[in-house]
């Protein structure tokens, strides 16, 4: 997951700080929904494999959220869910590099 974040600050680094900075400077994430979709929007067009984590993770991501949402003084408790969560974008994320990479080696050949 961290290569993933590298590549999205990276590709998209000034949505991100923007996100961030909003997020820093309110206590209701709801505040932050047009730099989070504009974030969205740059990591669909500039790291696919944001898409396909999204997309792959989405089940393990949701039960994430959940375990928060029920367990909002203690979030120790969702340690699993996150390490789910953490293990199934890790997995997607380099089958898509790996692929990405066999790509380009089939049109440089």
């Amino acid at each position: 997951m961290d290569a993933a974040i590298a590549l999205v600050q990276e590709r998209c680094g000034p949505e991100l700080a923007a996100f961030q900075n909003c997020l820093d400077k309110t206590t209701h994430p709801k505040n932050c929904e047009r730099a989070r979709r504009a974030m969205n929007l740059c990591t669909d067009a500039k790291v696919p494999a944001i898409r396909l984590i999204n997309e792959q993770c989405g089940e393990t991501n949701k039960a994430f959220a959940e375990c928060l949402h029920q367990n909002p003084n203690d979030p120790q408790q969702c340690l699993p869910q996150l390490r789910a969560f953490h293990d199934c974008s890790e997995d997607v994320f380099q089958r898509s590099q790996a692929e990405f990479a066999s790509g380009l080696g089939r049109r440089s050949a």
